[in-house]
């Protein structure tokens, strides 16, 4: 089991989960995907801090990590439900200026596990989630974005970033 160096179980969680297991915090790290959590570990070392929930401190994000099934927010099998995504705000940038940084160095050690991210307009966040998808054969899926549709972010030959139509 992976433990997050940088993040307590009540920055992951909801309060509800947190109030039912506060007892065995070690056990709700049990929902989560080892490289989901990795990956945020890592995120926090290259870019400074990062909120993901904030309930505990008297703000307002609950669902940004872990997500109930019956959670109305976002989608209905959303990577969240399994513990595979997390809604990252940095303090020290923006997620627009991660998503362009990603764009430029998807390889980057911080972004080895992503396997989607989500880049709508006026987005704040940065998402992103280590569900399945060929990552290796089809690059990181970036959904959303100017046109509204999904496209992967991979490597052409010559070393540059790429865009290409959606196999989802």
């Amino acid at each position: 089991m992976y433990t997050p160096i940088h993040f307590r179980i009540e920055e992951l969680v909801p309060p509800d989960m947190h109030a039912r297991w506060r007892h065995a915090p070690h056990k709700l790290f049990m929902l989560f995907d080892m490289e989901a959590l990795r990956t945020l570990d890592a995120l926090r070392h290259r870019y400074g801090p990062i909120v993901v929930n904030n309930w505990h401190a008297g703000g307002q994000f609950k669902n940004s990590g872990w997500r109930a099934w019956d959670c109305p927010e976002g989608a209905a099998l959303s990577q969240h439900k399994l513990g595979r995504a997390f809604d990252c705000k940095f303090t020290r940038i923006t997620a627009e200026e991660v998503r362009q940084d990603m764009e430029r160095e998807p390889e980057a050690p911080c972004f080895a596990a992503i396997r989607r991210i989500e880049a709508f307009d006026g987005m704040s966040w940065f998402h992103f989630d280590t569900g399945n998808h060929d990552r290796e054969g089809m690059g990181v899926l970036v959904v959303g974005g100017p046109s509204g549709k999904a496209k992967p972010i991979a490597r052409s030959t010559a070393g540059a970033i790429s865009g290409g139509a959606a196999h989802a």
